[in-house]
């Protein structure tokens, strides 16, 4: 549920990208200096910084909350989920993890037996009033996300994403030469973004 802050335009959209290569692999949003910290971040986060190093760039700031969060789904979308380390994101209801079969089983298994901190404690009308039509988010397209992206073309100059990677060239040409694909082949075709 979004809090008191949710109307005010403190928020932002921010991206990390690897040192070595300046592939993206993380999406956020956040308030003040959450864009740098490294505190609450999932092991896959961890071992990429780790690895690779990092350094964050911000996509678009003054935001709402509600405007953030439509922001940030666009972009992983954008990117794949499959290419960032984000782990805690969403897609209609469904987290980009599976679990399988024989680690339910020992999740039951640890579970049975515990009383879980919220029983007996009954829903609060609040929540309730959130769902279908009255929340917020119903109905919602993101429509900021092309100025984003205009955005990030004119300070990039001719900007192309490559969809498999997250990677942005300048240029389809430099795209083409750093990938070894012909510039007028379907597979680069089915790999950019312009």
């Amino acid at each position: 549920m979004l809090g008191k802050e949710d109307n005010k335009d403190i928020f932002y959209v921010y991206l990390h990208r690897k040192k070595s290569d300046d592939k993206i692999f993380y999406i956020g949003k956040g308030k003040g200096n959450r864009y740098r910290s490294k505190s609450g971040r999932n092991l896959h986060w961890k071992n990429t910084v780790k690895k690779y190093g990092y350094y964050s760039n911000i996509i678009q700031d003054s935001l709402s909350e509600i405007d953030s969060l439509e922001l940030e789904e666009f972009l992983i979308n954008f990117i794949g989920l499959e290419n960032l380390c984000n782990k805690n994101y969403f897609n209609g209801g469904k987290s980009g993890f599976k679990h399988t079969l024989e680690s339910k089983e020992k999740m039951s298994k640890a579970k049975k037996g515990h009383i879980p901190w919220n029983k007996g404690i009954k829903c609060n009308d609040s929540s309730l009033r959130m769902q279908g039509e009255n929340n917020p988010m119903y109905g919602k397209k993101v429509t900021h996300a092309k100025e984003v992206l205009d955005k990030l073309r004119k300070a990039n100059g001719t900007l192309v994403c490559d969809l498999y990677t997250g990677i942005f060239y300048d240029s389809i040409t430099e795209m083409s030469n750093t990938l070894c694909i012909g510039r007028k082949t379907n597979e680069l075709k089915k790999r950019c973004f312009i």
